[in-house]
């Protein structure tokens, strides 16, 4: 049951901020789907992942610790729900422009530069990044401590050092408070739960056309865990593997899960007076 807590929180306490989630959702969701063409056989970035990642965040987070929000820290946290993937679908000139702004440290001395595809994959969420500030005016992102929030956030889903006090602190905006060590937190646990079968939804992809074994096991990953629910003290995959060995690739999963939860609740008793409140990744098989 989804109780879009973070959502209804925000329309009660500014109506103009609520106004532009959804206004911007209308705007995202083409933007969104464009990733397909480029990642065909790529886990879903669409605007159903993105709402799978609200839903999830709202159920980490908690109605108590919801309720002690800021309006500002909803509306940067529903927007960057929205927008963190948004550099998936980026195109030729954007990649070309905006990648003259990317740190990419090593990484070409052991990857193609030409090979944009992994580029992209490998660096979207600094694509995000960039994409959200370009478009900040797009999406009406009314002032630039917001799009401050929105572009570190967006980008903390995943790599980027959330116990950097440089990058992560508190702002002080006319809407409130903006945690942003904390809301990082957040979205990047709640993107690394979005792993349930739904997510490469037949609907969506023709799993009998991928034919790389890193992109077959992934989707057969999340083929087999049939949901993903949210405890107070634990993240429960439900699962029916699709073959036996399929077993250990959900371990694995699980695994990996539970080191960023680790790693994000850490960031968030240290960083914040927030608390993630789940400790554990169980797997349950189902018959």
């Amino acid at each position: 049951m989804v109780d879009y807590l973070l959502e209804t929180k925000l329309r009660t306490e500014n109506e103009d901020l609520h106004r532009r989630t959804k206004d911007s959702a209308f705007v995202l969701q083409k933007m969104l789907e464009s990733f397909r063409p480029r990642f065909p056989n790529f886990t879903d970035h669409t605007m159903l992942h993105s709402l799978d990642v609200l839903e999830y965040a709202n159920l980490l987070i908690g109605k108590e610790q919801i309720a002690r929000l800021s309006a500002a820290e909803c509306y940067v946290l529903i927007m960057s729900c929205y927008l963190h993937d948004i550099g998936m679908g980026i195109n030729q000139k954007n990649y070309e422009t905006l990648s003259e702004k990317i740190d990419f440290g090593n990484y070409f001395l052991t990857h193609d530069r030409e090979n944009a595809m992994r580029v992209i994959r490998d660096f979207h969420n600094e694509y995000s990044g960039l994409m959200i500030r370009k478009y900040a005016d797009l999406f009406d992102i009314p002032c630039e401590e917001m799009i401050f929030a929105i572009v570190q956030v967006s980008r903390g889903h995943r790599k980027t050092d959330l116990l950097d006090k440089t990058e992560y602190y508190d702002l002080t905006t006319p809407y409130g408070i903006i945690r942003t060590a904390y809301l990082a937190a957040i979205i990047r646990l709640a993107d690394e739960i979005d792993v349930g079968a739904d997510r490469n939804s037949e609907l969506l992809f023709d799993s009998s056309k991928v034919t790389d074994q890193r992109d077959i096991d992934a989707f057969g990953t999340h083929e087999s865990i049939r949901t993903v629910e949210i405890e107070k003290d634990a993240i429960v995959l439900y699962t029916k593997p699709k073959a036996p060995r399929f077993r250990e690739l959900i371990k694995d999963l699980a695994d990996k899960i539970k080191e960023t939860l680790d790693y994000c609740r850490e960031a968030a008793s240290l960083r914040s007076d927030f608390h993630i409140t789940q400790i554990g990744v169980k797997i349950i098989e189902m018959e």
